[in-house]
């Protein structure tokens, strides 16, 4: 029988794509559908653009530190909405560097959702095409938990274009993308409360290394609250109430925005209000 495509790779991530060429360079006829910007993950919501924001929190300190060896006080001020601009700047660098190595590789690309009709035959909005091999590469995506008030958060996709810096910040979760947005968004100016379950944050890593961290953070100025898990978010006025138990007391943080850590099949996300 005979197909439009040796392979079709759904999914324009890392391994959509690096399939997808690797396939093309020896002589298949491939096909590749992504609805997004290309590169997946790290190149979009992960690993690039957060440590963009990283080498940008680290300018205050650095700032400070400049003055003990000789140079005098730097006063500044921080532009959010033009570091979000300059870091999408650079994702669209990316993006146009993925497209021409699509290109000078012959892999046709499908802007849109795939959708599977049957073993050999995707559609793809009104374009439907056939593949012998059909290779899904789509990541993974944020769930949110069963919590009053979940409606109000966004996923880490959109942290990236928020219009204003949040001055309050609250990150449910321990783990190391919540450890990295805390002292990211604490490095950037806001106020920063970090809500774990435990002790520790970084559960599973070197303990030396989880204190160690922790307590620099602490001294950085971002509030660890421990043994505490989410109850409701409530909106008002006011901006985000964040209800909190710890099986004694309840405490509730106001915040602009609220970062939820959580887990799926594929990754660690973090979803933001």
């Amino acid at each position: 029988m005979s197909y439009d495509f040796d392979l079709f790779a759904i999914g324009g991530g890392s391994g959509g794509i690096a399939s997808a060429r690797r396939a093309a360079e020896y002589g298949a006829k491939v096909g590749i559908a992504e609805c997004d910007r290309l590169g997946g993950t790290c190149v979009n919501r992960g690993c690039i653009p957060k440590k963009l924001m990283v080498y940008a929190s680290h300018f205050p300190y650095q700032f400070r530190e400049a003055q003990g060896f000789g140079w005098s006080p730097v006063e500044s001020s921080f532009d959010w909405s033009k570091m979000i601009n300059a870091v999408n700047n650079e994702l669209d660098r990316l993006n146009g560097i993925y497209q021409r190595m699509l290109d000078n590789s012959k892999v046709q690309l499908f802007r849109g959702y795939a959708t599977l009709l049957d073993p050999h035959t995707i559609e793809i909005g009104d374009t439907k095409v056939t593949a012998d091999k059909i290779l899904i590469a789509v990541g993974g995506h944020p769930i949110k938990p069963d919590v009053p008030g979940i409606e109000h958060t966004i996923v880490s996709d959109d942290m990236f274009n928020l219009k204003e810096q949040p001055k309050r910040i609250v990150i449910i979760g321990g783990g190391y993308i919540g450890v990295e947005f805390a002292c990211i968004m604490n490095g950037l100016g806001s106020e920063v409360t970090q809500i774990i379950r435990r002790e520790k944050i970084l559960r599973g890593f070197d303990e030396d290394i989880r204190t160690s961290i922790q307590e620099a953070m602490e001294k950085h100025g971002i509030r660890i609250v421990t043994n505490s898990k989410l109850k409701i978010i409530e909106k008002t006025l006011d901006g985000l109430n964040v209800h909190l138990e710890d099986g004694n007391t309840p405490e509730i943080v106001v915040a602009d925005a609220v970062g939820l850590e959580r887990r799926d099949a594929n990754r660690i996300l973090l979803s933001w209000v």
